[in-house]
């Protein structure tokens, strides 16, 4: 069978190309929403990335949608729950651990951004390009001898615990799933008062959806600084806005918004935790990169192409 597929992830490449188009015809199209779900009834399968939502509005007009492709681990942008009473496939990254483990780009931003927070290197140069060579205005701190606090000790936490022990941290972690004796496991309320640093590794659900919220930022260091690379969600971004105004927390550092998946382009409307960014160095905050480096794309598009082409050659 030949089937019908809408392909909406930018930068494609070829190497997946090659793949998909085996299944049949391909229309590569930068959709918004509103045109995903004008023309959603016309195709078999449509592959998609963050950005576009398939919630109920759009799969109630998917009458022939069979497969539902997306190179994340994270699903919040697809309500698989109701995609699966409409018999839709929904084929992701998420469980594929040995795949993942070979991918390092977030876990190396998260990093990224601690260093960044840490020694204020952005508003350095900032400082340089407006011709003003003052190294006295930007003193950060040392790494080395911090304690770093993993929430979640999964594929990221790992690798951000590895990065922090190379860099002479001190690491604990929290994680209920996982025991690593290269590290100390604490509790939560461990994390949040020892640590010098957080960094948040869990997947969007229920119980942690607002982990980080006022209550969490009272037991933190001031000066402890926060890293988010996992769902905007999971941190109350009223609480750590007034967490940084109040001086309670020494930065936060994320490429992940609570209200991102609304944004539908490249323009959105005034957020109170960005307009704080503007003016202050003590929030860096990043358009979702963390996946995106040219080697984690052609990967987890290749490696998505190939679980899809398996599945449906399988028979379903």
């Amino acid at each position: 069978m030949k089937y019908k597929i809408l392909n909406t992830i930018s930068e494609y490449p070829e190497e997946a190309k090659k793949v998909i188009e085996r299944l049949g015809t391909v229309d590569y199209k930068q959709l918004t929403q509103e045109e995903l779900n004008a023309c959603i009834a016309d195709y078999d399968i449509i592959l998609v990335q963050l950005g576009l939502n398939l919630h109920k509005e759009a799969l109630d007009r998917a009458t022939r949608l069979q497969v539902i492709a997306t190179s994340t681990t994270g699903l919040d942008h697809i309500d698989v729950a109701y995609a699966q009473t409409k018999r839709i496939e929904v084929i992701s990254l998420r469980g594929e651990d040995a795949f993942l483990r070979t991918i390092t780009g977030t876990a190396e931003l998260a990093f990224c951004m601690l260093i960044e927070l840490a020694r204020k290197t952005l508003w350095a140069f900032d400082s340089v390009k407006s011709q003003v060579w003052d190294r006295d205005l930007f003193r950060g701190h040392n790494l080395s001898g911090m304690t770093l606090g993993i929430v979640g000790l999964g594929r990221l936490g790992s690798l951000m615990a590895q990065y922090g022990k190379a860099f002479n941290m001190n690491v604990i972690y929290v994680d209920p799933n996982v025991t690593n004796p290269a590290y100390k496991k604490v509790t939560l309320d461990e994390v949040l008062r020892e640590s010098d640093a957080i960094s948040i590794h869990v997947h969007l659900k229920e119980d942690t959806e607002n982990m980080f919220n006022a209550e969490a930022f009272a037991q933190m260091k001031r000066s402890t600084y926060l890293i988010n690379t996992s769902r905007g969600k999971i941190v109350n971004e009223e609480a750590v806005l007034e967490a940084l105004k109040r001086g309670a927390l020494a930065g936060y550092g994320t490429d992940v918004l609570a209200g991102e998946l609304d944004f539908n382009g490249k323009m959105f409307s005034i957020y109170p935790l960005v307009e704080y960014a503007k003016t202050h160095d003590t929030a860096i905050i990043l358009p979702h990169i963390g996946g995106m480096t040219v080697e984690s794309r052609i990967a987890t598009d290749l490696f998505i192409a190939k679980k899809t082409l398996g599945y449906l050659e399988q028979g379903r």
